[in-house]
């Protein structure tokens, strides 16, 4: 009686665009040049929450070989994709090129995106 009344919910759930910096060793990866004993890796992704980014940055990274350490701050940052461009261009200007445009983020946002930022990686401490 009365549904119209009732919340119509939605059968897809509307992902958002999260960001977080990830600490990893080098696992099993092989790309990863030899000398280097791990990296923290930003990773931009969709999701519907940040357990759900947490759960796929570190599913992807796992998959590539890599061994999850940490969250490298123990935040999960969400952005707004309808600034995307600007904040690439103020965050990380070096690498403007390397990032994908704002356009392709909003496109893919609700199904499989999850982008990969440059790796600052680092080498192991010599034995003194």
């Amino acid at each position: 009686m009365f549904s119209f009344l009732k919340p119509i919910k939605s059968a897809s759930h509307r992902n958002r665009l999260f960001r977080l910096t990830v600490h990893v060793a080098r696992g099993t990866n092989a790309e990863m040049p030899t000398n280097l004993v791990g990296a923290y890796v930003p990773i931009f992704l969709g999701a519907t929450d940040h357990e759900s980014a947490a759960r796929s940055a570190v599913a992807s990274l796992s998959q590539r070989g890599f061994e999850f350490l940490d969250i490298a701050d123990g935040q999960i940052h969400e952005l707004d994709a309808s600034k995307w461009d600007s904040f690439v261009a103020e965050a990380w200007p070096e690498f403007v090129d390397y990032f994908p445009k704002q356009n392709e983020v909003v496109e893919k946002l609700n199904s499989a995106f999850l982008f990969t930022g440059p790796f600052a990686s680092y080498e192991s401490r010599a034995d003194v």
